[in-house]
């Protein structure tokens, strides 16, 4: 492969009076832990000791009163959500613990291919039909200054509910609840949307249902689902949340969730805890498909079905969605990467744009091109006036900066570092592609294109063992900010080499080490490099390790990331 290897910084830190393997304190220190107290708790995270106070947010008070005004006044409340697996699931526990309080609720979730992000008019105007005083909003809301002085003049409260970045004008409004404002009183930022829902749920039951508090785990399999589809960091409060709603996942009572889990074939149960892993690469697509096929409100009412045979019914038709959409993804994919490899090749930016691109899929295609071809890619589907798609970049391309400078172009924008989305007058296409090319261009004079793989550290044939293994185990689960540790081992020689799945698509290695010592590695979507590899050679790899189960036996096995030799 192409990738260039790197082992991270050794780091001489030790954590006083910890007791554990030499390599499991270095990963620790790596991940910025330097105490006793601090390897425990991310070690063993405990739901009963490790969650803050709700009530460290400043305005949760004001949030608690406003909601006691509204049951007192028999008051009707609008939940305004958001069309990804954040949003879904943030709007399905706000309505939930409303309803638990005998609101009447309404909830509206924006479509994702006519309305995109953020609170719209047309949605206040359905609220101010149906009779709402309160607006709530979850995911969202923290940009929408005119839609929130609308609702106002429509005589609707609203209280905000988000996690994303406070602009510099914030909303006039009842309430905030939203780590990431300042002095927001809350000490960790890292809490996505549904995370945030779940602190106002602890204050209400904490004020209105004390003796019913044990119940609340029931609801984390949907925390824990929320934070893993919106890559949030699993450190501090995340950790804790996701350790246990994975566990919650595995016996949920949930019947949206037991339904989808059938339907898909997931290896999932009371007897198989779902990875991180799983929840973003099985349950994140399946929920955000109904959003880029159809409408986002239909994974909504899937997961708040409480009918088993309208259940079965719902995940069957997500189920197909999503099968559509990977179909269309593919046939898209290989559609674009035509195009790129003839006319960008030479471009450091990529900018595609087609009326038959399906807009709920653009950002997916995007990622999968940034992703292969090392550079930023904006692909966009053109409508009759304007076209709207979505950005993805590469490490050292900060994309939102690069499009903040064509801002006059655009109808809308927003986004991160890495990803963005827009609305384009089709007028100012070109105008925008040629200001991008020249601005990601300045930006990528000081990018290496070249993949930097960083390894956690390299450990030597006989330190690779069952009990490092089960020590790997407590650092789950992986995801942002803590991810599965990347190991070197050299001189390992190639005794079995073989392509397995559809097409030989991925590669399956049989290796001997030190005092012959067998390992079996598996490297998923590697398959084309069998060509290069040949029985009897020495190789080192860059690799996960953990074990594979078979017919009842358990052995170690190394999901390859590169293969190869290091130099260095």
């Amino acid at each position: 492969m192409n990738n260039k290897w790197k082992i991270k910084e050794k780091l001489e830190v030790n954590i006083k009076d910890l007791k554990v393997e030499p390599i499991v304190e270095y990963l620790l220190i790596q991940r910025g832990i330097r105490s006793k107290q601090e390897a425990e708790q991310f070690l063993n995270p405990d739901y009963e000791k490790d969650l803050h106070d709700p009530f460290l947010f400043r305005d949760m008070e004001k949030f608690i009163e406003r909601i006691r005004q509204a049951i007192n006044s028999n008051e009707k409340v609008g939940i305004f959500g958001d069309h990804d697996v954040d949003g879904v699931s943030s709007a399905t526990l706000m309505a939930e613990i409303l309803e638990k309080l005998n609101l009447d609720v309404d909830v509206y979730i924006p479509d994702k291919l006519t309305e995109g992000h953020g609170i719209n008019k047309k949605a206040v105007d359905q609220f101010t039909k149906s009779g709402i005083t309160l607006m709530i909003t979850v995911d969202c809301g923290m940009s929408n200054v005119a839609e929130i002085e609308y609702a106002k003049e429509k005589n609707i409260e609203t209280i905000i509910t988000d996690h994303h970045i406070a602009p510099d004008e914030i909303p006039d409004v009842v309430a905030i609840i939203n780590p990431k404002v300042k002095n927001c009183g809350y000490p960790f930022t890292g809490l996505c949307g549904t995370g945030v829902v779940f602190k106002i749920v602890q204050a209400i039951y904490t004020t209105f249902f004390p003796d019913e508090m044990e119940q609340l785990k029931w609801i984390l399999d949907i925390v824990g689902v929320g934070t893993v589809a919106d890559c949030m960091p699993l450190l501090d409060e995340n950790r804790t949340l996701v350790k246990y709603g994975l566990i919650v996942l595995s016996k949920t009572q949930r019947i949206g969730y037991q339904e989808m889990i059938s339907v898909g074939r997931m290896p999932i149960s009371g007897n198989k805890i779902p990875t991180a892993e799983t929840v973003a690469f099985q349950i994140a697509p399946r929920i955000n498909a109904a959003g880029r096929m159809s409408h986002a409100r239909e994974a909504y009412d899937l997961l708040r079905e409480t009918n088993s045979l309208k259940a079965i019914e719902r995940a069957k038709d997500i189920e197909q969605k999503n099968v559509e959409r990977r179909k269309i993804t593919e046939k898209i994919t290989k559609e674009v990467e035509k195009i790129v490899e003839s006319d960008f090749a030479e471009k450091p930016f990529i900018f595609l744009v087609a009326e038959h691109y399906p807009v709920g899929i653009v950002g997916i295609v995007a990622g999968r091109i940034a992703e292969k071809y090392r550079k930023p890619v904006g692909i966009f589907t053109q409508e009759k006036k304007e076209s709207r798609g979505s950005f993805r970049s590469v490490q050292g391309i900060h994309i939102l900066e690069a499009i903040k400078e064509s801002a006059d172009l655009l109808t809308q924008f927003g986004g991160h570092t890495q990803a963005a989305g827009a609305v384009i007058s089709n007028d100012n296409l070109d105008d925008f592609h040629l200001a991008m090319q020249e601005s990601v261009g300045r930006q990528a004079k000081n990018f290496k294109k070249e993949m930097i793989e960083e390894i956690d550290l390299e450990i030597s044939h006989s330190e690779i063992t069952f009990e490092l293994v089960n020590e790997i185990k407590k650092f789950e689960p992986f995801g942002e900010a803590n991810r599965e540790p990347k190991f070197l081992i050299k001189n390992l020689r190639l005794q079995e080499i073989r392509g397995v799945g559809n097409g030989d698509k991925h590669l399956k290695l049989r290796l001997v080490g030190e005092d012959s010592q067998i390992f079996n590695a598996i490297g998923f979507n590697l398959g084309d490099q069998k060509k290069d590899l040949v029985v009897g050679e020495e190789v080192d790899i860059v690799c996960n390790i953990g074990e594979n189960e078979w017919q009842g036996n358990v052995s170690i096995q190394f999901k390859l990331i590169d293969i190869g030799r290091f130099e260095g």
